[in-house]
């Protein structure tokens, strides 16, 4: 219902795919710096997708998860 009130009603012309928690939710854009902005702002790869479904933008927002040279030479054993 949310997609057909945005995409026929409103016009709007991208929309974010974005994970929350454990659902996938979509906001609704209708200018394509906003959408690229919030893609941006998302950890992990974000898609801005435009209205006809063809991908306008791809954000690949990845956390660095290597850890620090000096935690590589760390011992437990005392």
């Amino acid at each position: 219902m949310k997609q057909f009130i945005f995409k026929t009603l409103l016009r709007s012309r991208f929309h974010v795919g974005y994970s929350h928690k454990r659902h996938w939710l979509r906001k609704y854009f209708w200018r394509f710096e906003s959408a690229r902005k919030f893609a941006d702002s998302q950890v992990g790869k974000s898609t801005v997708w435009a209205s006809d479904w063809s991908r306008a933008y791809i954000s690949k927002n990845t956390i660095n998860f290597s850890t620090h040279e000096d935690a590589k030479n760390f011992s437990t054993n005392i």
